[in-house]
């Protein structure tokens, strides 16, 4: 995987919290019969959005389909943290098993590499039936989990993918990977609290005579119930210039587990009378 700078970790996280619908849960599992210590299973509802890069190219040696393509997806999911995969989507177009001009997804494996925990192996079904040429790209397809490793050790769990690609850029057709579904994994407690964020009040501040902007500071802090102080981060910056009136400022935190706390306030700037 390529190595993000902080600042697009930023925005990244800013976007995920301001535009992207994304949601976890957390539950408890004890089986009839079993101990708690030995039978106790976290299972995440997911609902995660990853950033998609896809190139179309040949097909990697053993693998028998007519078209594939070279994927990569990252993001930071709730109750796992930054995520990123790698795989190659494969497809049969036209005949068989389908019409000319339509086509179907096959089957194939990919993983979750967790950031510092471990991976979560999946593996996608077929799509359900044949499709137009170029909706095989984003057929939805379900999922199974087969396992992990490290902390996703013996995972299991279920759901479907779904896809959508925009036009062809240098990089490839861009788009996301939405994952519905369930996780489980045993002895895995998920933490899907999001920080918590102090400092995040309106603060108002007289400029100095004929002045149109004036530098503003403030502190803003957040704190984990798991990871304990944890970054905070604001658009505009404390010590920014703000010009005369009111402006908004953008405060987020995100943990270890891609749990994302955000807040706004105004930051007034009066002009001296």
């Amino acid at each position: 995987m390529t190595a993000r700078t902080n600042a697009r970790r930023w925005s990244a996280i800013l976007a995920a919290a301001t535009t992207v619908a994304v949601s976890a849960a957390a539950t408890v599992v004890v089986e009839p019969g079993l101990g708690a210590a030995e039978a106790t299973a976290g299972t995440l509802e997911l609902r995660a959005q990853l950033r998609l890069v896809s190139q179309l190219g040949a097909c990697p040696p053993g693998v028998t389909a007519t078209a594939c393509g070279a994927r990569t997806g990252e993001g930071v999911l709730p109750g796992l943290g930054r995520v990123s995969e790698a795989y190659t989507f494969v497809a049969d177009i036209g005949a068989p098993p389908c019409p000319a001009g339509f086509g179907r997804a096959l089957a194939y494996p990919t993983a979750f590499e967790v950031a510092g925990k471990g991976e979560i192996h999946f593996s996608l079904g077929a799509g359900a039936g044949c499709v137009g040429q170029e909706a095989v790209r984003t057929q939805t397809q379900a999922f199974t989990v087969t396992g992990g490793t490290g902390v996703y050790a013996g995972a299991s769990g279920s759901g479907t993918v779904e896809r959508v690609l925009g036009g062809e850029t240098r990089a490839g057709r861009v788009g996301r990977e939405t994952w519905t579904g369930t996780l489980v994994v045993p002895g895995l407690d998920f933490d899907v609290t999001p920080p918590v964020l102090a400092g995040t009040v309106a603060k108002t501040v007289t400029a100095p005579r004929k002045a149109r902007a004036v530098r503003v500071r403030f502190t803003v802090t957040a704190r984990d119930g798991a990871d304990g102080a944890v970054p905070a981060r604001c658009r505009p910056r404390s010590g920014s210039r703000f010009k005369l009136g009111k402006t908004r400022v953008t405060c987020a935190a995100v943990d270890t587990s891609g749990n994302t706390a955000t807040a706004r306030f105004l930051v007034t700037v009066r002009p001296r009378r």
